[in-house]
């Protein structure tokens, strides 16, 4: 709470300095420094919805209060280490903003399972496809944020599988962790990581029992494997609401659950997502 007084009253006070250019635009960014796969916050005074780009996509403000706007940024797993600046722009005067993304080795896992969970029959290679498309048209919606104040844990456990880990396996087939895994035993709660309505209650072949949640603003949270439904589709729910329960459902080897968040349509770490002063 102190954390979040300070950063708005610093943010208020350059304002109240500029004297006669109170409506001049003043912009900030936290953090500066993060690696791929990570989210990061801008919050811009501004007399007008201000406009930024980052790696040549649009980033979306959405108004906070009086003059204050924010914008949750994603940076791609694929993001080149190095520094880069980005322009704020309300219409009338520009503010730099410098971002490091930092160089890092994320690990590689090697794994050994039946080949029938590694490589698809025809017919689910077809469901697959059908599912990935029918999900690419969710994260192409942007609403109204519907989120408000921090993200929190889904369940109280500890992590057992980090964001970004490259997994080979049977030393055949490459792919990318793109969420984190909870411990958890069978039945136990999952809760929504923020407000946000229901937008899918549904059995995935990979994910098994699939709750997402839009949170409004292009920012969408994935709660797989569950072993049982407590949402429907087009319910809203509020953080903290119980969504579902851990389970084993889908390609998973046990009981336990993988949360994903997608900001942009791009896959980000939830827990840097957390850790965000909003």
């Amino acid at each position: 709470m102190v954390t979040r007084f300070f950063h708005r009253f610093s943010l208020v006070l350059i304002v109240v300095l500029l004297g006669s250019q109170a409506d001049a635009l003043v912009a900030e960014l936290r953090p500066s420094e993060i690696i791929p796969g990570d989210v990061f916050l801008i919050r811009v005074l501004a007399s007008g919805t201000p406009s930024g780009e980052f790696k040549g996509g649009k980033i979306r403000f959405f108004m906070k209060g009086d003059d204050e706007y924010m914008a949750l940024v994603p940076v791609p797993l694929d993001t080149e280490p190095g520094d880069y600046r980005i322009t704020i722009k309300d219409g009338r005067e520009a503010r730099c903003l410098d971002l490091r993304v930092r160089r890092y080795e994320f690990p590689t896992e090697r794994l050994t399972l039946p080949e029938e969970k590694v490589f698809l029959s025809p017919e689910n290679q077809k469901r697959v496809e059908r599912e990935y498309l029918m999900l690419q048209d969710l994260w192409d919606d942007v609403t109204e944020r519907m989120w408000d104040g921090v993200f929190i844990q889904p369940v109280d456990t500890r992590l057992s599988e980090a964001f970004g880990i490259r997994r080979i396996i049977n030393s055949k087939k490459t792919s990318i962790h793109r969420g984190i895994d909870y411990k958890g035993t069978m039945g136990e709660p999952v809760r929504a990581i923020n407000s946000g309505r229901v937008v899918l209650a549904d059995e995935l072949f990979y994910g098994g029992k699939t709750v997402i949640i839009d949170h409004g603003t292009g920012l969408f949270s994935i709660y797989m494997h569950l072993s049982g439904f407590n949402v429907s589709k087009g319910q809203n729910v509020s953080k903290g609401h119980i969504i579902g329960f851990i389970g084993a459902t889908g390609r998973a080897t046990g009981p336990h659950l993988h949360l994903s968040v997608k900001l942009g349509g791009i896959s980000v770490n939830p827990l840097s997502l957390m850790n965000l002063d909003l």
